[in-house]
C-alpha cells in the first residue's frame, strides 16, 4: 500500500490527544451561535410537539412467539432424487462407536 498511496503517519497517544484538544478548543472559542440561527429549528420542534400530542397512543408491541418449524425441505440432486435420506429428529446414524467396532488385530 505504501508504494502507491503513501504511508499513513503514526502518531503517539500524546500527539493524538493534543490534536483532539486543539480541535475542541477551536470549536469552543467560536462561541454559541446567535439566537436567530435557532428560530427555524424551534418552530419546527414546536410543530412536531403539537403533531405528536394529537396522535393516539401506540398499542403495545406483542410478545414474540417461539418459532415453529412446520416443513423441512431436502435439497435434491440433478437427477431429482433426494441428496440424503431424511432421518427423524433424534434418530441415530448407522455408524457405531469405535469401542463396539470389531478389532482388526
Amino acid at each position: 500500500m505504501g508504494k502507491y498511496f503513501g504511508r499513513e503517519p503514526r502518531y503517539s497517544r500524546e500527539e493524538i490527544e493534543r490534536q483532539a484538544q486543539e480541535a475542541i478548543d477551536a470549536r469552543v472559542s467560536m462561541g454559541r451561535p446567535p439566537a436567530e440561527d435557532w428560530s427555524p429549528l424551534e418552530a419546527r420542534l414546536s410543530e412536531i410537539d403539537r403533531v405528536m400530542a394529537a396522535r393516539p397512543p401506540m398499542p403495545p408491541v406483542p410478545e414474540p412467539q417461539p418459532m415453529q418449524i412446520r416443513e423441512v425441505r431436502i435439497p435434491r440432486t440433478a437427477e431429482g432424487a433426494p441428496a440424503q435420506t431424511a432421518q427423524p429428529a433424534g434418530a441415530r446414524s448407522s455408524r457405531r462407536p469405535l469401542a463396539t467396532a470389531p478389532s482388526s488385530d
